[in-house]
């Protein structure tokens, strides 16, 4: 069936990574489809998080603010306990037990 698509889009169909539903899909995506597998997504949220505390001042500008600023900060800690992103914890309740569900997925 891949012949039926566009020669410029058959990378991203051949691509696509089908990962667990656990509130984290687009962390557990960019990790799978780097190479890394899905388990390293806490990694990207670190590796944000970083990116956050570094650029903090245009951040705040860019968000409109330091409530903003704030609340994206919390949203990349990770509990170490469950290892699931405070913020995509919410998106886990959405989520059917077998497959990430395509709201969530990266567009």
């Amino acid at each position: 069936m891949l012949n039926q698509f566009h020669s410029c889009i058959h990378y991203s169909i051949v691509n696509i990574v089908d990962v667990k539903a656990d509130g984290n899909c687009e962390y557990h995506a960019i990790t799978a489809l780097l190479g890394m597998g899905e388990d390293l997504w806490a990694l990207v949220c670190n590796h944000l998080l970083k990116e956050h505390a570094k650029w903090s001042d245009e951040y705040i500008n860019l968000l409109g603010g330091i409530y903003i600023f704030e609340e994206l900060k919390r949203s990349l800690l990770v509990d170490e306990l469950s290892m699931v992103c405070n913020l995509c914890f919410i998106f886990y309740l959405k989520l059917s037990l077998n497959k990430c569900n395509p709201y969530n997925w990266f567009m």
